[in-house]
């Protein structure tokens, strides 16, 4: 079972905003790289904070949430159900090391995707405050539902699929749009809001 175990944001500073985490947050630092990047965990997430720059050569290099990580049992079989959900699928090996996943794929909307079988070097514990909640601003909810679905084997939140299934929105509240999605490993209670 797919696992969300890494948070990757870019930011002009990541010292400031680790020292922020760390001290309201009370998230621990796992591991600095020579170029600026920090790692942090709440104990049970791999939260890196890239340095944006330009040796990165990351498609998108706006500042902010930049893109999850899975925990999958075996990236070989992730592999054959992405390239199936997508036979053109790019497929890029990443470093596997603190700050990063063994391998990256990306959803339908070009958001990237790390793949690890390592939990991205954090061993789960239970404590708070903790990470609980992420959001993307998916354009095609259906479709990225879709792919987290069957590619990750994440799965729509019980309530999300009630909703959806009345044709109202996944959540309360009068900003949320009709289309909109919420998903889950089924292992800890983080939405992922489509």
């Amino acid at each position: 079972m797919a696992r969300i175990r890494y948070l990757s944001v870019l930011s002009e500073n990541p010292e400031e905003l680790a020292q922020f985490y760390k001290r309201y947050l009370q998230m621990v630092e796992i591991g600095r790289s020579p170029e600026g990047d920090i790692s942090l965990t709440d104990g049970f997430y791999n939260f890196t904070l890239f340095k944006g720059r330009p040796a990165l050569r990351e498609p998108r290099m706006e500042p902010g949430l930049h893109h999850i990580g899975v925990e999958v049992d075996s990236l070989e079989e992730a592999k054959a159900r992405y390239l199936e959900f997508n036979p053109r699928g790019i497929i890029v090996p990443e470093s596997g090391d603190i700050h990063h996943g063994e391998l990256r794929i990306y959803d339908p909307e070009c958001n990237p995707v790390s793949l690890s079988e390592r939990g991205f070097g954090v061993r789960p514990e239970r404590k708070l405050p903790r990470i609980g909640h992420v959001a993307y601003n998916a354009l095609d909810p259906e479709r990225i539902l879709s792919f987290y679905t069957q590619v990750l084997g994440l799965r729509e939140v019980k309530s999300s699929y009630s909703r959806r299934q009345q044709g109202r929105s996944a959540g309360p509240g009068k900003k949320r749009r009709k289309e909109d999605r919420h998903q889950a490993d089924g292992r800890r209670p983080v939405p992922v809001c489509l």
